[in-house]
């Protein structure tokens, strides 16, 4: 599965989430950038986002978020119960291929502290949008 920041097929519909933060003990001060991305193939219903965090503009961590529950997952992968991945598919975790340029753990508690209700359904809403933009014209390019 490839996946695209969600601003190249959804356009100016998509903002993306920019927090500053000052006097952290575990992040450096700056400007972080949550650029959520989304799952290029047509027939998938993961219901997931791939963040790219950016501090001051480069890429520093990235973090799978899944909005759904253990049974969505489970029943979406197929009814195997492989309990690891199904609950690295639900909620919020540091990527394996992050470039964890910031420590992993406190990245994630700081997105966690941003995941409010409201950021979750902006979130699910750009999933659809980009999901309804997939269907219509789909990706030019082979995953």
């Amino acid at each position: 599965m490839k996946f695209i920041p969600a601003g190249e097929r959804i356009g100016e519909q998509h903002q993306v989430r920019t927090v500053g933060l000052a006097a952290s003990p575990d992040l450096p001060d700056g400007e972080y950038t949550f650029v959520d991305c989304y799952c290029t193939d047509p027939e998938c219903d993961c219901r997931r986002v791939i963040i790219l965090v950016l501090h001051n503009g480069k890429h520093v961590s990235t973090i799978n978020y899944g909005w759904e529950s253990s049974a969505f997952y489970k029943k979406w992968y197929g009814g195997k119960t492989v309990s690891s991945i199904i609950e690295e598919m639900k909620g919020s975790s540091i990527d394996i291929a992050s470039p964890n340029r910031v420590k992993g753990p406190a990245m994630l508690a700081f997105f966690n502290r941003l995941l409010t209700d409201d950021y979750v359904n902006v979130l699910k809403k750009h999933y659809m949008k980009f999901k309804r933009a997939i269907k219509n014209d789909p990706p030019p390019y082979d995953d």
